[in-house]
Formats: C-alpha cells, structure tokens, sequence
C-alpha cells in the first residue's frame, strides 16, 4: 500500500509502508506529522497508525491548513487531489432549466445559468466540488431570476394587450 506524508506544510510520496517505516525510524519523520492513504477517510498523525509510535493520539484530526486534500489518484506521475467529501454526489447543473427559460422566459438572463451550468462537470472531474457547488448554486440563482423576469414581462404584455383589445372593443361598440 502506497501512503503520502506532509512535512513542513508539504506533501510527499508516495512511499511504501517499508519506507514509510524507515523514515520513521531514521527520524525524517515523526509521530505528529500527518499520513494519508487509500484506505483513510482524512490525514492522520503518524502516531495514530498502529506500529508507528504512541498510538495513545486519536485517530483523527482536522486537515491542517497549507497541506492538500488526500489525494485520489496518481495519473503521470501527478498526485490529483480530490476535495470532494466521500459519498457526496454531484451538485446539479440547472442544465435543462436553464434551457427553459432561454426559451420561455428572459434569455438574457438565463445564459449566465447556462455558463454556471457548464461549469459544473468539469470542477468535478478535477476534484473542485468547493467551485461545482458555487457555480450550481449560481445557475440556479440565474435561472430563479429568469424564471421571475420573464413572469413578470409576460405579465406586463398580457395585461397592455388586455388594456388595449378592451378599448379597442369599447371604441368599435361606438
């Protein structure tokens, strides 16, 4: 099994548990310092892990600040972090709603909804959810305010065309 380290703010590795051992024994890294692999939810302090020293820490703290999320996957060479939380699905895209009111209601203000949209798939696939929630969160708030705009100026229409048909009929009843 492979595992990443973090020393001084950086993260390293992967190593196997043989090196990882070493390193421990030779002193390059200590029991506080903080360990991730496949088969944890979130870094941990080395101490933590049985066989590495005092095991009397708990087996789970806060990621520390300036240290990457554990990473999913290793493609080329590149570790890819993932900062998506374990089971959670993706946000909506307000893809087809959006499409909607281009059609139905205000278009001008449904595009923006459309690029939100757009944006949302490909912060997935690179492990953002942090920016796939705020660009779902802005798509939706892009095609609520469509939606609104558009209610309102197809009403306005409706009631001149109203206005205008009644007195239309009032002044050919004349």
């Amino acid at each position: 099994m492979e595992w990443y380290y973090a020393k001084n703010g950086q993260q390293q590795g992967p190593v196997s548990e043989g090196s990882l051992q070493e390193l421990f024994q030779n002193g390059t890294i200590q029991g506080g310092d903080l360990v991730w692999n496949e088969s944890l939810t979130d870094w941990v302090p080395l101490s933590s892990i049985p066989g590495f020293g005092n095991s009397s820490e708990p087996a789970y703290t806060p990621p520390v600040s300036g240290i990457p999320a554990a990473p999913a996957s290793v493609a080329g060479g590149v570790v890819v972090s993932s900062a998506i939380p374990s089971g959670q699905p993706s946000p909506p895209t307000y893809l087809w709603q959006s499409i909607v009111c281009v059609l139905l209601c205000c278009w001008p203000l449904a595009i923006p909804a459309i690029v939100f949209g757009t944006k949302i798939k490909p912060a997935m696939e690179a492990g953002d959810y942090g920016s796939a929630l705020e660009a779902s969160n802005k798509a939706k708030m892009w095609c609520l305010i469509s939606f609104i705009v558009g209610f309102i100026l197809q009403a306005v229409i409706f009631g001149i065309a109203f206005v205008s048909g009644f007195a239309e009929a009032a002044q050919s009843a004349q």
